[in-house]
């Protein structure tokens, strides 16, 4: 018994692939790049639409970094997300969140300031809180790690960590990335070679497929947590 409890822990270790530091290329998109989705629910009904733009440009502080602009049009609600970043590294500055529905709209803004994070939120009632938490410093907004899986070197057997942050839920993770493996995806938008990519982060595991060929156009993904599937359409 003892032999065969080695023999297992063995060829589970060779079966995960060695986790690599995290190292960026330089971004594969251009300034002005918009991506429009189709969002499937679990059920496999659509729910909505989804746009994600990157613009280049002067940030709060001063220096020009990423704008990452995300909106969700979807079962009557609009969610709109704007992530500045820093440019080759993407590490978020400021955040604001806007999500409008039938009772109203509520806010989230988010200061990130080296491991320091600094929360507004303003309810549909109009009440303000403050919140404040720590985080490490290489801390990742969670609304664009998937751009930031399009900086990285992927390929066979890839793998690699980083921490991401969602404000909304004040939720930190440790995500770990893994390359599954490649294979051609179709989406309204057409087929595509692609890496199929998970993000693990210990309680849920979303599935992304990510363009093999430049700029590395996030295809497809499906969400861990809430099961939707969203599909490139243009």
């Amino acid at each position: 018994m003892l032999i065969l409890g080695v023999i297992a822990l063995i060829l589970a270790a060779c079966g995960s692939p060695k986790v690599q530091p995290l190292i960026l290329d330089p971004e594969p998109w251009n300034d002005g790049e918009t991506s429009v989705y189709r969002i499937i629910d679990r059920e496999g009904e659509p729910a909505g639409t989804m746009s994600i733009s990157l613009e280049y440009g002067p940030l709060r502080s001063g220096e020009k970094g990423w704008i990452v602009r995300r909106e969700i049009d979807a079962q009557g609600e609009t969610e709109i997300v704007a992530v500045e970043a820093s440019a080759g590294r993407l590490l978020p500055q400021h955040a604001m969140l806007v999500r409008t529905g039938p009772d109203g709209t509520e806010r989230v803004e988010t200061t990130y300031d080296n491991g320091q994070i600094d929360m507004r939120l303003t309810t549909v009632q109009n009440n303000t809180t403050y919140q404040r938490t720590t985080a490490p410093s290489d801390v990742r907004d969670q609304r664009t790690i998937l751009m930031l899986a399009r900086m990285l070197p992927l390929a066979k057997g890839y793998a690699t960590q980083f921490n991401s942050f969602l404000p909304v839920a004040e939720r930190l993770d440790r995500v770990t990335l893994r390359v599954l493996k490649q294979e051609e995806v179709t989406v309204p938008a057409g087929t595509f070679d692609a890496w199929l990519v998970e993000l693990d982060t210990g309680d849920s595991k979303t599935k992304a497929w990510i363009g093999v060929d430049p700029p590395h156009p996030l295809v497809k993904y499906v969400d861990g947590r809430n099961g939707a599937m969203f599909e490139l359409v243009e």
